[in-house]
Order: C-alpha cells, then structure tokens, then sequence
C-alpha cells in the first residue's frame, strides 16, 4: 500500500466520513434514549414482534427468536432498532465509496495516477484501505453512541456483545464493498458497477425474507443470501460470534478482492 495514495484518498473522503460518522453517532444515542420509553409503554412491544410473519421476522433479523420469553435489556432494544439494520445503512455508505475507481476512469484521471511510479495493485489497495478505515471509525462512533445514549438514561449495557455484533455486521459490509470494488473494476463505469451492486445487495436482503414464505423445498436459497448469516440477536443472546458467518464474509471479501486485483492489473483501461 502507498501511505501517500491512502492519506491523499483519505482527505478526499474526510468530509463523506465525518458526516456518515456523526450521523450513526447520533442514531446510536437516540436509540438508547428511546429505550426507557419503551419499557415504560402499556404496550406489549415484544407480543407484537412475535406476532409478526414470519417474512416481516426474517426481514427485520427477528427470526428464531422467541420474543415472549425474551428480557427487554439494552441491549436487545440497541439489536432490534439499531444493529439489525445497521449493515443495511453502512452498506449504502460502502457501495458509493467502493465505485471510486469507475469514478476515476469516467472521469480519465486514472490514467494521469497510474501514470505515476507507482503499481495498479497499490493504487487498489490504497483506495480499499481508506473505506476499511471509514468503516472501521463508522462502527467505532457507533458504538460510542449506543453506550454514551446508555450513559444519559442512567442504564448499563454489555459493551463486548454491542461490539461484536458491530464486527460481525462490519464483516458483512466489507463483503458487499469489495464485491462492488471488483464490479467497479471490471466495468469502470460507475452506473453499471452501482447498478450491479446494488441488485446483489438487495436482492441478497429480499431473498433472505421472502424465501421463507415461499416453498420449503427452495428454503436453501437463503444460504446464497448474506443476510441470511448476519443474527445480530444470536450473537447478543451468546456474547459471541458465529464463526460460520464469519468465514463467509471474510471468504466472500477475500475472494472479490483477489479478483478485483487480478482484473485491475490486467485492464485494459480504455473503455
């Protein structure tokens, strides 16, 4: 990776981080202020989750949770209104940020930076490594707003569960921008490679709830669909990670990547 490359890239993308950074901040604390209104409410929140379809569970990451017998912690409310949809946001974030590349080479001063001493695989890396930090600092303020939210109303949390749940649903992030980042490579145009991301991620996110109300025997289709990997509530109820979903997420980001690089160094840039 070139330092000058990532510190260049990464000034480019200061303002879009620090707005998507404080954005997220201020959900996180909002989510955890909320809280006390809830618990406080007559209605039966919990019953009425569980009494949902069984799609509209799926679609929410509520699935396989039995919500009568479930404790209204903290941290179950941050899972339910905040970390289910999480990836979903950050997801948006990593698409449009991963396309960079298909930017440059519309825009044709890719060839001016590649023109440079300076290898196709260090520009690649360079430019990926400025959205694994956006992410990165983008979970982190996460974090701190669900715990300084938790502060305000006088409630603890589990910090290690919220901050697992946040690694995993990073993990799956990184899997749609680095699928996106091997799209902008291979069509260096930015509305084919958004257009094709954008169907994969949301294709990904309709077939994980729209399959269980289909015909069980087309159920295996939801292992093609990330989401499917991505219990936010399992992994709050065990403090630990699915190391299974793991596995996928770092096996799909590595794969693309590897991919990615490949194409770049072989592309014919002229398009």
């Amino acid at each position: 990776m070139s330092m000058k490359l990532f510190l260049s890239n990464l000034k480019l993308s200061r303002w879009g981080i620090l707005a998507w950074g404080i954005l997220i901040f201020l959900y996180g604390i909002l989510t955890m202020y909320l809280y006390p209104t809830m618990t406080e409410s007559s209605l039966d929140i919990l019953g009425y989750i569980n009494a949902l379809p069984d799609a509209m569970k799926a679609a929410f990451g509520y699935e396989g949770i039995d919500f009568t017998n479930m404790t209204f912690t903290p941290e179950a409310f941050a899972t339910l209104e905040f970390l289910v949809i999480w990836p979903l946001l950050i997801g948006i974030y990593g698409i449009f940020a991963s396309i960079s590349l298909a930017r440059e080479a519309e825009r044709g001063t890719l060839d001016l930076l590649l023109a440079q001493p300076v290898s196709r695989y260090k520009v690649l890396v360079s430019k990926f490594s400025v959205f694994i930090f956006a992410a990165l600092m983008i979970a982190i303020a996460s974090l701190l707003g669900l715990l300084i939210g938790a502060l305000i109303i006088n409630e603890t949390v589990d910090t290690m569960s919220l901050a697992l749940v946040l690694i995993e649903a990073l993990l799956l992030v990184l899997s749609f921008a680095s699928f996106t980042l091997l799209c902008s490579v291979i069509f260096l145009e930015p509305r084919k490679s958004l257009l094709v991301a954008g169907v994969f991620v949301g294709g990904s996110y309709i077939v994980n709830f729209m399959v269980p109300i289909l015909n069980p025997s087309v159920s295996w289709l939801r292992n093609i669909s990330l989401f499917y990997h991505y219990q936010p509530n399992e992994i709050v109820n065990n403090a630990s990670l699915d190391w299974t979903s793991v596995s996928v997420y770092i096996g799909v980001s590595i794969v693309c990547f590897v991919a990615a690089m490949v194409i770049f160094q072989r592309r014919d840039l002229v398009t």
